[in-house]
């Protein structure tokens, strides 16, 4: 079948071809044909029901069918003699709009190509890996998020004010209505201002109160509380203030070390060294990381599909504007030149990888794909079995975890042929980079 070019400028395609109706018919027939011994009407014996009535009956939707199959078979002949891949589902279009039974069909495809992929020598490519190992300060800034997160706290003098982080030790009763509810009392409960583990806004009007004082706290429950029986319902609590204490950083020997269940000191201070080192580690790969796609953005020269540029840059935007904007507006988020930029870079550097993957025969195995799927149920804590059997029925859930891991085989992969130079960076001027990425 014929195919005229209408347009041909960069990745952009349009095509026009025609879908003979003395084709469609005569294909419509064949199918009657096939069918009809099989078929049996009333006043007709089985096979002997008339071609004409049966055409009568069952033509047009066997000549929608047929129009359907020729021109997804003309379109799969043009892919295959052009050897254009379609970096989208392609849009076709009826020409004649008047088209009636017993015309031609005229349509016309419209799509944008796959680019070209050029050739590209990695080991010319020259990436600084960086090493970064723990100071003294690193390690002390450690042990210090270790002592805050273990506090004890100290008894104020008469007459001390509760503020942020203090611990208030309070009995109190729930009232809805003027009614005690059930589960909403307690007694002698220590709560930690700050901690968020009460309703919102309960903790919050507990600042600036003194032991002995009684203080009635008025708050709304959620709308996606857990009991659904005082979700969004106002509620006030009856409270007593018992004690007020302040927190103090624990001192750092044996015991600080045997609240996390480990022996002594030393062996605290080497699970925190380790556990600097491998932050480093993990914060020097994404450095890494962001070098490759710097330098591939800037040596990789191709076009890009519009529509894929569009469809990324529109992405940005939405997660842009879901971060910023209230639940209340359906405007639909503006499109910046960063967003644009960004778009860009993404599907230049993902389509470099795609083919990269698709060149070296690069693939997710099934035994890494369930050790990503066993790794990420460990955020369930319970539900673990729940989430392996969700994800694995779930094709769309599965994509949500290939994409980043294929990604992270290709990375693999292409830091393997690229040239390591080794770089020492102090801690400073390491964390100084990090918080420029971030």
């Amino acid at each position: 079948m014929k195919f005229k070019e209408i347009i041909n400028e960069k990745l952009k395609r349009k095509y026009e071809f025609t879908l003979k109706a003395s084709d469609l018919n005569k294909e419509v027939d064949q199918q009657l044909e096939k069918e009809q011994p099989s078929i049996q009407m009333k006043g007709f014996r089985k096979g002997k029901v008339p071609i004409s009535l049966l055409k009568k009956m069952h033509g047009e939707a066997l000549l929608s069918e047929a129009m359907k199959s020729a021109t997804d078979t003309a379109v799969k002949d043009h892919f295959e003699k052009k050897g254009d891949k379609p970096a989208y589902e392609p849009k076709i279009d009826l020409i004649n709009k008047e088209w009636k039974s017993g015309d031609d069909v005229e349509l016309s495809i419209e799509y944008e190509c796959m680019p070209e992929i050029p050739k590209f020598d990695l080991s010319k490519l020259v990436l600084d890996n960086l090493v970064v190992e723990p100071d003294k300060k690193s390690l002390e800034d450690a042990m210090k998020s270790v002592q805050e997160s273990s506090p004890e706290y100290q008894t104020g003098k008469k007459g001390t004010k509760s503020k942020k982080k203090d611990q208030v030790i309070l009995d109190f009763e729930g009232f809805i209505d003027g009614k005690p509810f059930e589960n909403g009392s307690g007694k002698d409960f220590p709560l930690v201002l700050g901690s968020n583990s009460f309703i919102p806004g309960f903790e919050d009007q507990l600042v600036g109160v003194q032991k002995n004082d009684e203080k009635i706290v008025k708050v709304t429950f959620p709308k996606n509380y857990g009991n659904q029986e005082l979700s969004g319902k106002d509620a006030e609590f009856k409270c007593k203030i018992k004690e007020i204490s302040s927190p103090v950083l624990p001192k750092v020997d044996d015991e600080l070390a045997k609240k996390f269940g480990l022996e002594s000191l030393k062996q605290l201070q080497e699970n925190l060294e380790k556990q600097v080192k491998d932050e480093f580690e993990h914060g020097s790969r994404v450095l890494l990381k962001k070098q490759l796609m710097d330098k591939l953005e800037k040596e990789l020269k191709f076009e890009l599909p519009e529509s894929l540029v569009t469809t990324e840059a529109n992405s940005i935007a939405m997660h842009q504007d879901n971060n910023k904007k209230s639940d209340n507006t359906d405007e639909t988020p503006k499109v910046s030149k960063e967003d644009k930029k960004i778009a860009e870079r993404r599907v230049r550097v993902g389509l470099f990888f795609a083919e990269f993957g698709v060149q070296n025969k690069l693939d997710l195995t099934e035994t890494e794909l369930n050790a990503a799927f066993e790794n990420e149920s460990r955020r369930y804590p319970g539900q673990e079995q729940e989430y392996l059997k969700f994800i694995k029925s779930n094709p769309q859930a599965q994509q949500a975890l290939r994409g980043p891991l294929f990604e992270e085989k290709v990375v693999n992969s292409i830091l393997e042929a690229v040239t390591l130079k080794e770089k020492k960076l102090s801690v400073v001027k390491f964390k100084e980079q990090m918080e420029k990425l971030n």
